[in-house]
């Protein structure tokens, strides 16, 4: 099924505000996502690798998550090896990609620390392959998402793990549904289109109230729900190995993907098209979420914990994200990995924690607080039945994503294709530009 015409980062958050999202977290876990839940025949962690009787300390950087996530899975570790301390360094996210490259290229990074998947091409000479003993890339290609597999594994070594794949997927307002007397959320691009037709009102040119935040550059995730358009409708993001965007093309019957899916995408924002149903006068997306001025976002599983702690009274419901193609159901994911530097002077037993992170049990005490579905295939199953990640999980099998290079130029470039066809030009030309800026961000970090 393809898309058709006319059918189809702002870091501003207080202190107070993390905290409360942490802390609602960790109530999101005991309550809905309760490690005993989960359960399977071997769900233990086993050292692969022999531990000295002396006291060893490894550095670990981290972001994003906060250090409250870690605190039961470190008490964990340390019951197993109390010789063996992980001091971990958080990082503000705004100054971690900085700070990483500095270490990096001065020699003195951490001996564990988080990279964006991404990142990895950039970071490849600074890391420590994982030992087959600990890793073995036969084994981790069974055990781990695809997306993982092939962004983690090269040259069939295993570069990096990661704890979680968060996957885009469909916030809905349950009260503004019912109003509008719609039973189920969307499960089709034309399902969403009826639904929002239903949810949007209009005066001429104008919105009163909007079915669904798309369309404009300034969404929340515009860089990620424009790919996942692009790729469900076939384009090939990039060639293989990566060296340039190939997403400008046309498919092999002459089937301009990407063209429709920019199309698509931007005819929410068009006033002149049936689909139109956001407005930037609406402001901030999440926000406009929030106060039920829309009654549907796309995001990432994370995102409730923000929405939950600004509004708990806001009877809201997550789904899996639209699909072009139901029978052959393409997701997005952008994740976090974690590495061991080449400079670790205890780069076996760094790996060996990772063993320890991604073992089934360790792994759902990382994924509950953070809302990440889990990378291990084996748990993310498990995590189908969650009331709250669930329909996330359930999409991690499917989970796609691309090389960007430099991922911020990549990322604007996506937005600015989306601008220069709000503005008039044709979506071709527009992708054209756009293939020619992300080929050019590819270029800065060579895969």
């Amino acid at each position: 099924m393809r898309i058709h015409k006319d059918n189809i980062r702002t870091f501003a958050i207080s202190i107070l505000s993390i905290v409360a999202v942490a802390l609602l977290g960790f109530w999101v876990a005991g309550v809905f996502l309760s490690p005993k839940q989960i359960s399977t025949t071997d769900p233990s962690y086993r050292a692969k690798t022999t531990y000295p009787s002396d006291p060893i300390t490894l550095t670990y950087w981290r972001t994003v998550d906060g250090p409250a996530v870690f605190e039961p899975i470190i008490k964990r570790w340390q019951e197993i090896h109390p010789n063996v301390e992980i001091k971990i360094i958080n990082i503000p996210l705004g100054e971690y990609d900085r700070r990483l490259a500095e270490a990096a290229n001065s020699g003195a990074l951490p001996d564990l620390f988080m990279l964006r998947s991404d990142w990895l091409p950039r970071y490849r000479a600074s890391l420590k392959p994982a030992p087959r003993a600990i890793f073995d890339p036969q084994e981790y290609r069974r055990l781990f998402a695809p997306v993982v597999v092939k962004d983690l594994v090269q040259d069939d070594k295993v570069m990096a793990v990661s704890y979680g794949v968060p996957t885009l997927g469909l916030f809905y307002n349950a009260d503004l549904f019912s109003k509008a007397g719609i039973d189920q959320p969307p499960t089709t691009w034309q399902q969403l289109l009826d639904a929002n037709s239903k949810l949007t009102t209009r005066e001429g040119d104008g919105l009163l109230s909007s079915g669904i935040a798309l369309g404009s550059p300034e969404i929340a995730n515009a860089s990620s729900i424009m790919p996942l358009l692009m790729i469900q409708n076939g384009a090939i993001m990039t060639n293989s190995p990566p060296t340039q965007a190939t997403f400008q093309n046309l498919d092999p019957t002459g089937y301009p993907g990407s063209a429709k899916a920019l199309e698509f995408y931007t005819s929410f924002a068009k006033p002149s098209k049936s689909n139109y149903s956001w407005s930037n006068g609406f402001g901030d997306s999440t926000k406009a979420f929030i106060d039920s001025r829309t009654a549907m976002i796309i995001d990432y599983p994370y995102r409730y914990l923000q929405i939950k702690s600004e509004s708990p009274g806001l009877n809201f419901k997550m789904a899996k994200v639209p699909q072009a193609n139901p029978s052959a159901a393409v997701n997005y994911s952008e994740y976090w990995a974690e590495a061991v530097s080449s400079t670790s002077s205890q780069p076996d037993i760094a790996w060996d924690f990772y063993n320890f992170m991604t073992s089934y049990e360790i792994m759902n005490l990382y994924s509950v607080p953070t809302m990440k579905p889990a990378s291990r295939l084996d748990l993310a199953l498990a995590q189908r039945q969650d009331s709250l990640i669930g329909s996330f999980a359930e999409q991690v099998p499917s989970a796609q994503n691309y090389y960007k290079g430099n991922s911020e130029d990549s990322d604007s470039a996506i937005r600015e294709m989306i601008s220069s066809t709000l503005g008039g030009f044709d979506p071709a030309i527009s992708l054209r530009v756009g293939a020619q800026k992300v080929t050019s961000a590819i270029s800065q970090y060579p895969y």
